[in-house]
């Protein structure tokens, strides 16, 4: 088996982290480090240390959603003491991180897992799994920045790829959105937002290269899987028939 993909699978990070970490020198294989992702190793023989730590293989795999509130990190250890979204999972075992990422301001649905091939599975972007918003922005965006936004857009990571924009009201106060005082005296407008992409902030730079500021973001679906009633800050497991729907 290559060597990432077992540590992937056994629970300790996502195939993309193992990856790094191979190439930044912190794993080894029988005591010697390894640089080169892709080496070969005998699961049942090799003796494998992924920063330090052995690994052994996964004995349960866990599935997890969270509906993440505003104000926390999306990673698993802050080296400035900042609340990351590990602080909301309670008695839940170490081995488990963040499929993906949401920003430090926005809110919703994000999944949590021990199961690497289930987390690439998530994030590669050939699978183009949809993920769904609603963005309350300042002002009301006309229909050619709409169409603009669904043809694909310039920003810092490149050119976006179509995605399906719905406006949802128009005209609201920003009240529902901020506690800014400054910025209560504004309208606002909901829409719904769907890309298949990942890239850093993307949500936020779209609107913000048609001219309008993201307020308020929240991720209330990926693939089949809605967020739901789920209370903010709080976290379910998912059930197998869901797991299965979002790997199919």
């Amino acid at each position: 088996m290559r060597l990432e993909k077992f540590i992937a699978t056994s629970g300790v990070a996502s195939r993309r982290a193992v990856k790094r970490s191979i190439r930044e020198g912190r794993v080894t294989v029988n005591g010697t480090t390894v640089f080169i992702p892709g080496h070969p190793i005998q699961v049942q023989t090799d003796t494998v240390e992924f920063e330090g730590k052995l690994v052994e293989p996964l004995s349960q795999r866990i599935y997890i959603m969270l509906n993440k509130p505003a104000g926390y990190i999306t990673t698993r250890h802050d080296e400035r003491g900042r609340p990351t979204v590990m602080d909301l999972l309670t008695d839940l075992p170490k081995s488990i991180y963040p499929v993906g990422r949401l920003d430090l301001d926005t809110e919703g649905l994000l999944l949590f897992t021990n199961d690497g091939q289930f987390a690439n599975r998530m994030m590669h972007p050939s699978h183009e799994t949809e993920k769904t918003y609603l963005a309350w922005v300042s002002g009301v965006p006309n229909k050619r920045s709409l169409n603009h936004l669904r043809n694909g857009v310039k920003i810092q990571k490149g050119k976006t790829s179509p995605a399906k924009i719905k406006l949802l009201d128009v005209n609201l106060p920003a009240t529902k959105a901020l506690s800014d005082k400054r910025n209560r005296s504004s309208k606002m407008s909901k829409l719904r937002v769907i890309i298949h992409e990942g890239k850093k902030r993307q949500v936020r730079l779209m609107f913000k290269a048609v001219g309008h500021k993201v307020l308020r973001l929240k991720r209330i679906r990926i693939g089949s899987l809605a967020l739901g009633k789920l209370p903010q800050g709080k976290y379910r497991y998912l059930t197998p028939a869901e797991v299965k729907d979002l790997t199919d």
